[in-house]
Order: structure tokens, then sequence, then C-alpha cells
């Protein structure tokens, strides 16, 4: 199991790309200077390193599980690519856990919140949870021929796998730990299809997986578009490779451009996290956490089956769906001013003021989708999650009117379910 930093296998090739993109600023800078004839100063660094964060925690401890790239220095066409044409995006903070033997798909249907063994679709989403109904990890299940990929959470992979090994008894199962021998990208953007056509000839549909090479590498490509729909609001699919073939398929892509359509741009967790809150994606560790239950996160129609048998939790998942009634939810915001909360910024009753705190907002931006609008994820208690409660919020300072909303960040009068996500 992993016990230090992961590394991406991708640091060189992250280098390469700002080496292009100064060499490309450069020569631009020469071109202004040469046709205006002035003596500006426009020099561009020679050598840039991408900025990155640090990405989750081991256990209990304070070590980041990884590093994950920021932006490439140019955020806004970063943006446009994902939007408009096609990005292809490193992925460190996804690990993945392999489970072969004939009885793998029986193992994970009798632990995971989700209908998997025996459905059409070859990607599922699922939560694996604690007797307690508390959220362990929101997991991606990748059916194929010989195995089950679960891709999840770089951070969740050593419990992960101690929870699974926990309920192997007679089960003909092999629980593999590739979390630092697989690794993940993505390629997003309405002309990823095209792209992967072009690269391997076949093309996932929603929902499902197809194993292809790209060169002399294999990988298995999955849609990401299974349950509510892809994470960015775009076409995409994940690649899951070897990571030693994770450089040459970079380059790859990158120098593939199919007929008719535009170059392929690397992007970062910006431009990404821009989107993913733009189609109001709940990711987990970021929007809840382990403290979390299924019917708090607003993601029970993509990740809970009521028809499938039992797994742990499954008690408490009934009884709150019985029931009715959650303690808090995850749901959107939409400001009323342009100060930008930030993660973290308190919510409060929009009547009592400062005095009463009623949530907190775990991811915010502004939403080129929306006309620049503010938007934002925020945890609440339950009592405020009706779309249309106006609330205020902590922002640059002040404290500023906003709206909750579904996760279409519509208002009420605009469109959309008159009530928030169960």
């Amino acid at each position: 199991m992993a016990s230090s930093m992961y590394q991406s296998p991708l640091k060189d090739a992250h280098r390469h790309v700002m080496q292009r993109l100064s060499a490309h600023r450069r020569a631009a800078a020469d071109a202004a200077s040469s046709v205006r004839g002035d003596e500006i100063d426009r020099h561009v660094p020679s050598t840039m390193e991408p900025d990155t964060v640090p990405w989750g925690v081991l256990g209990d401890g304070s070590d980041p599980t990884c590093e994950i790239v920021l932006d490439f220095g140019e955020l806004e066409a970063e943006y446009a690519a994902l939007r408009r044409a096609s990005a292809i995006f490193d992925r460190p903070d996804r690990a993945v856990i392999e489970i072969v033997g004939p009885d793998a798909e029986d193992l994970i249907e009798r632990l995971v919140t989700n209908a998997f063994a025996g459905v059409a679709s070859d990607v599922v989403r699922a939560f694996l949870l604690e007797r307690t109904g508390r959220i362990i990890s929101d997991l991606v299940l990748i059916r194929r021929p010989d195995r089950v990929l679960i891709e999840l959470d770089r951070s969740d992979a050593d419990r992960v796998i101690q929870t699974f090994s926990g309920f192997v008894f007679a089960e003909d199962v092999e629980i593999i730990d590739s979390a630092a021998d697989r690794h993940r990208m993505d390629l997003l953007g309405p002309e990823s299809p095209a792209l992967v056509d072009a690269l391997c000839g076949e093309i996932p549909r929603g929902g499902h997986a197809v194993d292809l090479r790209i060169g002399d590498a294999e990988l298995t490509v999955f849609s990401l578009d299974s349950g509510t729909g892809s994470p960015t609001g775009e076409p995409g699919f994940g690649l899951v490779l070897d990571r030693r073939d994770a450089e040459a398929v970079w380059n790859r892509i990158l120098e593939t451009t199919p007929s008719g359509r535009r170059p392929v741009r690397a992007i970062g967790w910006n431009a990404c996290n821009i989107a993913r809150i733009e189609a109001g994606t709940p990711l987990f560790h970021l929007d809840f956490g382990p403290d979390a239950l299924p019917h708090e996160t607003g993601l029970i129609p993509d990740r809970v089956s009521f028809k499938k048998g039992c797994y742990p939790g499954q008690e408490i998942v009934a009884r709150m769906q019985s029931r009715g009634r959650t303690k808090r939810m995850v749901v959107g915001l939409r400001g009323e001013t342009d100060a930008l909360p930030v993660a973290g910024a308190q919510v409060f009753d929009a009547k009592e003021g400062v005095s009463t705190q009623i949530g907190v907002v775990t991811g915010s931006t502004v939403a080129p989708m929306r006309g620049a609008a503010v938007i934002g994820l925020a945890s609440v208690r339950a009592a405020y999650a009706a779309r249309g409660t106006r609330v205020l919020v902590s922002a640059e300072g002040e404290i500023v009117p906003a709206v909750v909303t579904g996760f279409d960040f519509e208002l009420p009068g605009e469109g959309g379910d008159p009530e928030p996500p169960a």
C-alpha cells in the first residue's frame, strides 16, 4: 500500500508544455516588437514550472497524497479548450484498485450502494459505506472481461483495500493495489470523441469502457458520462494505463489533431474545476466528506439503488429515504453581487444575519457559461436547502446576499426543478 506522496510520471511532460508555451510567447513578443519598432522589454522566461497544489492527506497525517497542476499559465485558453475543443488533464489525484477472479463482481455487489453485477453499463458510480452509513469513498466501478477496476480518490485507496479485504472469506478473488503502478488522465471537451477515434479507432459509448491501444501502450478508456452525466458537462473519457506508458501516451495525444479539429491543449485543475462547478458536480473530499451520509450529498440518483441486495450501511440509507429527512444537504448557490466567496466561507441565515451560521461554501467560481455570474456549491442545514431560499455569504471581506439553487444554478422562475437535489 502507498505510504508516501505519489509522483506523477508526467512531470517532465508538464515542463515541456510550459517550455512550448514559453517559446510561443517569446516569438509573439519578438514579433510585436518588430512590428511596432519599440524597445519595450517583453522578456518571457525561458524555463517555467507549472503551478501545483498539494492534494489530499494520508490517513490522519498531514502529508499530501500527491501534487496536481493548477494550470499551465493560460487559464482562459485552457477553459476554452475544454468547452470548445479537446483538453488533456493529468490526474495523479486518482488511483486504481483491481479485483480479479470469478467472484469479483459478487464481492463488489455486496459492499457498494449501487447495482453493479449484471447491469448493462460497464461504468457504475457507487459509494462504499461504513456500517453507520458514513461514506468511506466515492467509487467508479469499471467492468472489464477479466477484472473490475475500482477508480477512486488516491487518498482513499488504502482504506478501501482494507475494507474490501475484510469481507473476503471463501470468495475466489484477488485484490490488487495498483495505485502506484497505474496512472489516470482525462480527455475532455466536445472534440474528445473525435480525438479518441483518431487515436484508437473506437469510441466507448456512454456508460461503457473499452480496452484499446495508443502506439505500444495498452489502456482502458471509459466514458465519463455515466449516470447523471459528465462531471464537466462536456463529453469526456478517463484513461487508465501503466504509469511507464503515461508520458508516451500524453505526448502522442498532444501530437494528434483529427482532421478539421483544433489541437489538443493540456489543462490543469483550475479549468476543470470551473467546468465542474458550472456542471453542478459535487466532489468527495471537497463538497462532502467521510462524515457525510449519502442523502446529504445530492448524489442519491447516481450512486444508490434501492432495489439491490444488502450492503453495509443500507439500513441507514433506507431509513433516511423512507423518512425523507436529512440534517444537511449539498446545494447550489448563486450570488447576487460580484463578490466571490472562497471554499470555507460561512453561510448565514438571511434574516438573523451573522449570529446564525447555517452552512459553509465548499467551492465557487465566476461562471463563464452564466455571464460571469458568481456560483458555488455549499453544504447547508436541510431547513435551508429548498430552492429559492435566501441566505448571506461571507465574500471578499463582506457579507453579501445569495440564493440557494439546485445544481443547475437557476433561480426561481428561470426553469429547472422546484426542489433541491435529493
